[in-house]
């Protein structure tokens, strides 16, 4: 049962559902096509893009993104061709169609030298040509983090998960803890830090032991490793609070400010995959769950329809449900079949919400909730009235869409939609602003 994470006194209780999936190994699945976007984050054609018919293999070079980012394909198998595609973050997408042969062949990059004898500009780029990013749920391009002239004396390692139903982190964290110190040596280097920080829910017993048993070996022994174990409230999980409890700082807007970077812990075992064995970002954890017949994790190569997934799961209980990409709190809601992506860490099949909203009551209730400070209700108004500048000066785009608003509404408003709603309208606004300056 995790606990809010208030700054009022309120500690309502969020169900976590975990124990649907967190006793259970996962197990690995290949759907028979998978979907890879060919455009970039800006809906752009991505650069140097493969062919239609070409043969492909896991890691095989789709094309490049904005700031050349590399993406590749997730499994070997055959190009068939373009097809719109509505995506796990709700936007329609050209993809590349491709055909799973099932042999999972991979074409790997030059493993990493010594760590010795490797150069922080080869870890850097080695960390850029992964396409890793951050699997939590951002899916913002890891490497970007370690762009920075600031110091950095904390590499903090998020093994929190602290969004309801998700296990993918624990399931496959505890088997493959040894990818994560396979990449530990070389962040060192790259970065100076004086320690290296494991954050985890103190109840997550199986994870903190397979990390202890990893540090105990014999070339592990010299990191400055610790294990910082973490209460179980919502959102821990949350960058902001996990750097208040193990550092007990704070900073405006990113961890570097306070001197660390916090990375998701898939996101650094898929670093530690391709610094030693030369693996990229292909496949990814999903954990399925909710009112299906057979709740799992799945590791299964990124780009699989949802619909793939739950079937896989014995197919929903329900004949009518509302599907979810991520965790209730953050997620976010489909009315049809949708294309996971590296960022997804979750599908959920959950009942129907039939309450009806009511007026908003101005209890108060979402401020005192939020892990940010915000005042929800008044960006709800600012929105409502189209307020731009309003909407600026009470830091809508600060939100990171924890859901708490939402939860604890009595009036059963959507109040975290209402919040991301803000920030597209501020995001509409900056583009124009830069449009119009040129």
């Amino acid at each position: 049962m995790g606990l809010h994470f208030l700054k009022s006194a309120l500690s309502l209780p969020i169900p976590d559902h975990k124990e649907l999936t967190i006793g259970r190994a996962y197990e690995e699945y290949q759907p028979s096509v998978v979907y890879i976007p060919a455009v970039d984050a800006h809906n752009q054609p991505l650069k140097n893009l493969i062919a239609d018919g070409e043969k492909v293999y896991k890691g095989t070079l789709i094309g490049y993104g904005v700031d050349d980012f590399p993406v590749y394909s997730s499994v070997s198998g055959r190009v068939l061709g373009h097809k719109l595609m509505m995506m796990a973050d709700g936007k329609v997408r050209d993809c590349l169609e491709i055909e799973n042969d099932k042999q999972s062949q991979w074409v790997l990059k030059p493993a990493l030298k010594r760590v010795d004898r490797c150069t922080k500009e080869e870890i850097l780029a080695a960390i850029k040509d992964s396409g890793a990013i951050g699997f939590g749920g951002a899916g913002f391009p890891t490497y970007r983090k370690y762009l920075t002239d600031k110091p950095i004396d904390y590499i903090i390692i998020n093994a929190v998960e602290c969004e309801p139903y998700l296990t993918t982190d624990f399931c496959y964290g505890r088997s493959h803890m040894a990818e994560l110190f396979f990449a530990l040596p070389y962040l060192l280097k790259l970065t100076n830090a004086k320690r290296i920080v494991f954050a985890v829910k103190k109840d997550r017993e199986a994870l903190i032991e397979a990390a202890k048993i990893e540090a105990r070996k014999k070339n592990n022994r010299s990191l400055p490793f610790v294990i910082k174990t973490l209460p179980d409230r919502y959102p821990m999980g949350y960058e902001r609070s996990i750097v208040r409890e193990v550092l007990h700082k704070e900073y405006k807007a990113l961890p570097i400010e306070a001197g660390a970077v916090v990375n998701n812990l898939y996101t650094l075992m898929t670093l530690g995959k391709r610094f030693v064995l030369g693996q990229v970002a292909a496949d990814r954890c999903i954990t399925v769950s909710g009112e299906v017949f057979a709740p799992k994790d799945l590791l299964v190569p990124y780009g699989a329809l949802a619909s793939d997934l739950i079937n896989r799961c014995g197919g929903p209980k329900l004949e009518q449900f509302v599907l979810l990409n991520g965790g209730p709190m953050c997620g976010n809601a489909h009315d049809s079949d949708y294309v996971t992506q590296l960022q997804s860490n979750g599908v959920l099949v959950l009942p129907p919400q039939n309450a009806k909203p009511e007026p908003c009551w101005h209890c108060g209730m979402c401020i005192d909730n939020c892990p940010m400070g915000l005042q929800p209700v008044q960006i709800q108004l600012a929105l409502k009235s189209g307020n731009v500048e309003r909407l600026r000066k009470l830091d809508a785009a600060m939100c990171v869409n924890c859901g708490l608003c939402t939860f604890v509404c009595p009036s059963k408003i959507d109040v975290a939609a209402n919040i991301q709603r803000a920030k597209e309208l501020l995001r509409e606004s900056a583009s124009a602003q830069k449009k119009g300056g040129k």
